[in-house]
């Protein structure tokens, strides 16, 4: 296929039909833009896409929705359904021998496993999150910054796992110590009713209604040009032009497609990004031999299970419930698929033991990608993300959950879609205020 002579002109091509370009797409239609939205799925979503599992539907692996997020998408005319989970009944630490020991959360700040100097690091540190000041801590890694404020290893293990649970990252030796705080003072998360094809199905529902062009089967192959000569080809030839565009695909999947490539300074930003990835076994069961158990991670293992149906509805048969069990991954790559899966099996036996007879239908995802990078130390944590413009290419935006500096995971998603919007609608406003001064 080739370009077709009365293909129009759009204001903004949209290259990633998730939940970023599902909500940049209706900001931009909204202020008047006409808005192509492209993605090489047979349907939009991307990672938030959830999946038919007997009768079920179960997310890409655990996700959460942080209250945080809800702002946004109310903006955009989405209001989730949902509920929020219990904090986790048992952390899993190392006993004396070598095993595996669960233990309660009540027993954890009550009982004698802690001493009381380290119960009370645990309670100062978590009495100051709300007014640390972050600003200084950007350059600092979290693993440098725990060791300056908890002495006792066990009490930081215990902070680890939870900032697992917040972040999905297994880094600490990485990870910016201002960009974990920021979202340890997040707070509450939502499971969501339907898993989270039902936030894509509202995204995409509202982008329609306010004139976006949605376009599925449409990998694209190369962004050429610059604003407002702008043109994105697609693998099967077709040629689209446009004045705008906007890449919400992964950094090395935007680097890959752009002609001419960026200058080694540029691509340099994009290429030492670190992704964040995460062993999944997602179940669909038909219950638990321990039904009260519903949630548990590890302090001294980066795992994590939760049972999301005992908190929201992702079933249409009443007996199955969907069961999500994770290990959070370094990004050091030495991990072993068959290892990591043997490993979640036998967390799941320690705490659900015969758990196996109640599975009725389970997925192993080896490597999910959680997010497209870690929020660094040596990038300058979440200041020293990339922007939405891309320097040095006039009219090329990007955004995802690598870029901007608000926030991680689907909130840097949906902040950045809101700003690289907002940059287009802007430029578009001083280029028509430029016309009109020069007539």
């Amino acid at each position: 296929m080739t370009q077709n002579r009365n293909e129009p002109v759009w204001d903004v091509v949209i290259i990633g039909a998730g939940i970023a370009g599902l909500t940049a797409s209706i900001y931009l239609a909204q202020a008047g833009q006409s808005v192509l939205l492209l993605d090489k799925g047979s349907h939009p979503g991307g990672r938030a896409a959830s999946t038919e599992m007997s009768f079920a539907r179960v997310n890409l692996g655990a996700h959460a929705l942080f209250k945080s997020a809800l702002p946004i998408l109310q903006e955009v005319g989405v209001t989730p359904a949902g509920a929020a989970p219990k904090p986790p009944g048992s952390l899993v630490f190392e006993g004396t021998n070598g095993e595996h020991r669960p233990l309660p959360l009540a027993q954890l700040l009550l009982g004698s496993f802690l001493k009381w100097h380290e119960k009370t690091q645990l309670l100062r540190f978590y009495s100051r999150l709300l007014i640390t000041d972050t600003s200084a801590l950007h350059k600092v890694s979290l693993q440098t910054y725990l060791e300056s404020q908890i002495s006792s290893p066990r009490v930081r293990n215990v902070v680890l796992a939870l900032v697992r649970l917040s972040t999905y990252c297994d880094d600490p030796g990485l990870i910016s110590a201002g960009a974990v705080i920021e979202q340890l003072k997040h707070g509450q998360v939502l499971y969501v009713d339907g898993g989270w094809q039902t936030l894509v199905h509202q995204l995409a529902e509202q982008a329609q209604k306010a004139g976006v062009t949605i376009r599925t089967s449409s990998p694209a192959r190369e962004i050429a040009g610059s604003y407002p000569r702008m043109t994105v080809t697609l693998k099967d030839g077709t040629q689209l032009k446009t004045r705008h565009a906007l890449s919400t695909a992964g950094p090395a999947v935007t680097l890959s497609i752009l002609n001419p490539p960026l200058s080694p300074a540029e691509a340099a930003v994009f290429e030492q990004l670190i992704p964040v990835r995460a062993a999944c076994l997602d179940l669909v069961v038909d219950g638990m031999p321990q039904p009260k158990t519903k949630f548990v991670i590890g302090a001294d293992y980066p795992w994590y299970y939760s049972n999301h149906s005992a908190v929201v509805s992702l079933s249409d048969h009443p007996a199955y419930a969907v069961v999500h069990v994770m290990k959070y991954l370094s990004s050091s790559g030495n991990s072993d698929p068959l290892q990591d899966q043997r490993e979640l099996e036998g967390f799941l036996d320690l705490i659900q033991q015969n758990w196996r007879k109640h599975v009725v239908q389970q997925r192993f995802l080896p490597r999910m990608l959680v997010s497209h990078a870690v929020v660094t130390t040596a990038n300058g944590g979440l200041p020293g993300r990339p922007g939405p413009a891309v320097e040095g290419r006039p009219g090329l935006y990007v955004a995802g959950d690598w870029v901007g500096s608000t926030g991680m995971l689907l909130n840097a998603s949906l902040a950045s879609a809101k700003e690289a919007a907002r940059s287009i609608i802007s430029a578009k406003e001083q280029d028509k205020e430029g016309v009109h001064r020069g007539a």
